[in-house]
């Protein structure tokens, strides 16, 4: 009972929140916020740190995670080699199912775990497979957008209803966060805006797999993925995406990426097949929204007008 209880608060929390700030937003777009070199004094000299857009930004080489994961790999393979190792691991796990499905005190069984060889990755798989996967309220189905009632907002809304007319159906969004990125605020606020100028919006939250997003997109048949990375992974993890939809077959379904994506960047993303990239200086949501319609009519064979 207490849990149900914490739930329901939590959810109202969330829910909350996001509407606090898309209030807030609502009042930055009006112009009522002043926010300095957002929507006030944005002209600014250049930045010599970024004179030079593709090498400003430094990035981890990839064969720095290549050898964390063969790492990883071979430690398990060497204590699997040893069939004392392998069957201590294996007796430790099956412990550590066994009593996350009692009352009993869990340190005990992750310490031999621990003394074992057991991965983190195995320990935590091992208790999903007992508890499942918590997955946070997403604050958003009872939120308002705060945008103010004007021409373009009804101009944009407009667009949505005849361009779900003209292919079928009420246009359908999915934003998805994939990786392990848990700044959700941006994504929160994309979904409350498009469900305001009338999509269905589709968003399950923080930490997903680009393999669930791709699912998620063609179970929900989808009139676009709107993809939000604040992580700097969106180079590993928007290709991962859309190869996803080019195997399922949705490969005509627009993908659009936000986040904190350098210029370099974002052109690789477009050769890649992405429709289109928005970053923080792109605070305009409905004007967004009306940039993901067009996207969408140009996808569907559509006049983008």
């Amino acid at each position: 009972m207490g849990g149900a209880v914490a739930a329901v608060e939590t959810g109202y929390m969330k829910s909350a929140l996001v509407a606090a700030h898309s209030a807030r937003r609502g009042r930055i777009e009006a112009g009522w916020d002043v926010v300095v070199g957002v929507n006030r004094f944005e002209t600014t000299e250049p930045n010599p740190l970024t004179a030079d857009l593709d090498t400003a930004i430094q990035s981890v080489d990839k064969g720095v995670e290549n050898a964390a994961v063969q790492a990883v790999a071979r430690w398990r393979t060497n204590r699997d080699q040893d069939p004392e190792g392998r069957a201590r691991a294996r007796a430790a796990l099956a412990r550590l199912r066994d009593e996350a499905k009692t009352t009993a005190n869990l340190m005990p069984a992750s310490l031999e775990c621990a003394r074992a060889g057991v991965t983190t990755g195995e320990w935590a798989g091992a208790l999903r497979e007992v508890f499942g996967e918590y997955r946070a309220p997403t604050g958003v189905g009872g939120s308002g957008s705060g945008a103010e009632a004007g021409p373009l907002l009804t101009q944009v809304r407009e667009a949505v209803r005849r361009t779900g007319e003209e292919l079928g159906g009420r246009l359908r969004l999915l934003v998805g966060k994939p990786g392990l990125d848990g700044h959700s605020n941006g994504a929160e606020q994309v979904a409350v805006r498009a469900r305001d100028v009338g999509f269905e919006v589709i968003y399950q939250g923080i930490r997903l797999t680009p393999a669930q997003i791709v699912a998620a997109a063609v179970a929900e048949d989808v009139n676009c993925v709107g993809l939000s990375v604040l992580s700097g992974s969106h180079l590993e993890l928007v290709p991962e995406v859309l190869d996803g939809l080019r195997a399922a077959g949705a490969d005509d379904v627009p993908v659009i990426v936000g986040g904190i994506i350098p210029e370099a960047d974002a052109r690789k993303l477009l050769s890649l097949g992405v429709a289109a990239v928005f970053t923080p200086k792109d605070y305009g949501l409905t004007e967004m929204m009306g940039e993901i319609v067009t996207q969408i009519r140009i996808a569907g064979g559509l006049p983008p007008g």
